[in-house]
């Protein structure tokens, strides 16, 4: 009986798993979701590039949750263990509160990382030791400086009160985010 309740439970485990989007071509990509987005607000003639900001910010930061992740066990210098765990956390919030406003308004946010996110979350994975902090560090401070970049445009210039609200209450995080990450990389170089 025990074996027979052992061998359920694995296959309704495995049915689960296939079932939930184990295999990434029920994944949406970051043009998906944006095309999905633009259509639908163009329809009710709403601003598109929310639309856009919604898809591309959430793949900066699901984007910024796994190199955490990644960062939080492989890095060698505790300090990017440290900020790799703390992106994950204020990444996986960031992330969270976008859904709750895309689930609002009917939008989608992607579910794969971008094929430029995915290409350098590729390359990071492959390095280690002092490179594979070098390569995280540099990474977290071009999309840092990438997503302030769209969070100030949307915080200043977008339309949709609830998106242009998110934007300016996540711009001073990912500000500090990019301070801390120089000065680490600051303290990191080689004198």
């Amino acid at each position: 009986m025990k074996n027979y309740l052992s061998c359920m439970l694995f296959v309704a485990a495995v049915s689960l798993f296939s079932s939930c989007g184990g295999s990434s071509s029920d994944a949406t990509s970051v043009d998906a979701a944006g095309k999905h987005n633009e259509d639908l607000l163009e329809s009710t003639g709403k601003e598109a590039r929310a639309g856009w900001f919604v898809a591309e910010a959430g793949s900066g930061s699901m984007f910024e949750v796994e190199l955490g992740r990644l960062a939080s066990s492989k890095a060698t210098d505790p300090r990017v263990r440290q900020l790799g765990e703390l992106m994950l956390n204020h990444h996986t919030q960031a992330n969270a509160q976008l859904k709750q406003i895309a689930n609002l308004k009917n939008l989608m946010v992607p579910t794969r990382l971008s094929d430029d996110h995915q290409k350098t979350y590729n390359q990071i994975m492959s390095s280690s030791g002092a490179a594979f902090d070098k390569a995280y560090l540099e990474a977290v401070v071009e999309d840092h400086k990438e997503a302030i970049e769209k969070f100030e445009e949307m915080s200043e210039d977008g339309t949709d009160v609830e998106l242009k609200a998110f934007a300016g209450k996540n711009l001073p995080t990912l500000r500090a985010h990019l301070l801390q990450v120089e000065q680490l990389e600051d303290e990191m170089e080689p004198r």
